[in-house]
């Protein structure tokens, strides 16, 4: 079986690749390589296709008499994107994962546990979710009308090299302000319960939909059994981080839903910062995975967030290059310490 990763060295999807090798699977990996040194290593076994999946003429060319048992794309984040992935892929793949996001659940109460089929966001209300609504709508129409053969494949909260915290972002600015001693912020009083899944675990089950076909058309959001608030996290990164003595900072939500972090050197995105919180960080975040279990039936998730956070801690602390640091939320953060200390 010949599977293309679109992404492949990120922090959801080098376990993908690495599990579909152990698995005996011909694994191809496409992507610009300008990210490598803060990423896990590609695996030796990959085969490389280097180009930049936003440029047509390069990907037409990495691409050109090559067919794939399927294709799986991390970085399709609007609907130009999702047009493009079906031009690309209509007649070379046999299934094609879109990996979404659980963020497309309308948060609130009465909705959770969330399932597949739970109410979605409305237009206007979170933009990143609804980008991601969008881009299923469309491979899901193709499926229907012209048997594009999709599968919608939604993480949760998900980690291996990014940092769990309850204020910061995906990058090491709030670990690296940990170890100078600064106090620790957390988003309201951080008892709401979440749910984080370790990548190595969503690899298991992303992996088990591609041997089972009868996922096309299909729409799973793959998620740790493992309940947990924000302060257990925070307990458990600290411990992790070997860091005994430290202040906790309460920062009300309403703070934090109107700040947005500018586009920098250091995060090549704008982010949604306080979008996020009100969209989904500032909710309990509970799945029901009885659908993943029942096409992946010998899945469950084992990696416990104590254990799993300890090896991404050891990972970050092995080459300093991979500690992102982001001096615009850097920022941020010391105006609320400021602010609420």
């Amino acid at each position: 079986m010949k599977i293309l990763f679109i992404g492949g060295n990120g922090n959801i999807s080098w376990w993908c690749v690495q599990t579909a090798i152990e698995a005996g699977y011909t694994c191809y990996v496409l992507n610009r390589e300008e990210t490598l040194n803060t990423r896990r290593e590609i695996q030796p076994e990959v085969i490389k296709l280097k180009a930049d999946i936003r440029n047509k003429e390069d990907v037409t060319k990495v691409l050109e008499g090559l067919e794939f048992d399927c294709v799986i794309d991390f970085i399709c984040y609007n609907e130009e994107h999702a047009k493009y992935d079906l031009e690309l892929f209509k007649y070379i793949t046999k299934q094609f994962i879109y990996i979404s996001t659980s963020a497309v659940y309308k948060r609130e109460s009465k909705f959770m546990p969330f399932k597949e089929n739970s109410p979605q966001w409305n237009e206007g209300e979170y933009e990143y979710a609804l980008d991601k609504i969008k881009c299923e709508k469309i491979f899901m129409n193709n499926y229907e009308k012209n048997q594009f053969p999709v599968t919608i494949v939604r993480p949760t909260h998900t980690y291996d090299t990014i940092v769990p915290v309850s204020i910061g972002h995906n990058c090491f600015t709030a670990p690296q302000r940990y170890l100078e001693g600064k106090p620790v912020l957390i988003a309201g009083d951080g008892t709401n319960i979440w749910t984080i899944t370790h990548s190595k675990d969503f690899a298991n089950a992303l992996i088990g939909l591609i041997e089972n076909k009868s996922s096309i058309g299909e729409d799973f959001h793959i998620s740790s059994d493992e309940l947990i608030t924000w302060l257990d996290m925070t307990k458990y990164l600290l411990d992790a981080m070997n860091i005994k003595e430290y202040k906790l900072i309460h920062i009300p939500i309403k703070e934090l839903i109107n700040i947005d972090i500018p586009k920098s050197s250091n995060l090549n995105i704008v982010s949604a910062f306080g979008k996020a919180f009100e969209g989904h960080r500032m909710w309990c975040d509970i799945y029901d995975n009885s659908k993943i279990k029942k096409y992946v039936p010998n899945w469950k998730s084992k990696i416990l967030f104590k254990d799993g956070i300890k090896e991404t801690i050891n990972w970050f602390m092995e080459k300093n290059i991979r500690k992102r640091f982001n001096k615009d939320l850097d920022t941020v953060l010391d105006r609320l310490t400021f602010k609420f200390q």
